[in-house]
């Protein structure tokens, strides 16, 4: 099948790379390899991980963290989660707890990669709110 002009972006939805689209928004993303017969157990602990209950509130988090599953690979999840700022981030990983967190998930994981990203491409959403 061959793009037509249609599918493509038009230059000016083209960002200059490491400009971000939406100033004051990046993302944090996991990737998690779970062990075989380990994924309710993992679920159950990234559900746990404090980011929902903690004191004091985690600062800068715009959308709570999200856990996907590919459908194809059972054993393999992805987290993401919005925030104001790379400072607000790096706050929060810099956490007392932050250490505890990951150790309850890790125990599930034959692998875990976590990233800071920033929007490229695309179109963030107007109305964000911490949500549940």
């Amino acid at each position: 099948m061959t793009a037509t002009s249609d599918d493509l972006p038009l230059q000016s939805d083209v960002p200059a790379l490491g400009r971000g689209v939406a100033v004051g928004r990046f993302y944090t993303s996991g990737r998690w390899s779970v062990k075989p017969g380990h994924e309710e157990a993992f679920a159950t602990a990234f559900a746990e991980s404090g980011v929902k209950d903690v004191d004091p509130p985690i600062r800068g988090l715009l959308q709570r963290p999200r856990l996907l599953r590919d459908l194809k690979q059972p054993g393999s999840y992805l987290s993401y989660a919005v925030w104001e700022s790379r400072e607000a981030i790096d706050e929060f990983r810099s956490r007392a707890d932050f250490p505890a967190m990951i150790a309850r998930m890790q125990e599930h994981l034959d692998d875990m990669q976590i990233s800071t990203l920033e929007l490229v491409l695309g179109k963030e959403p107007t109305d964000m709110v911490l949500d549940s």
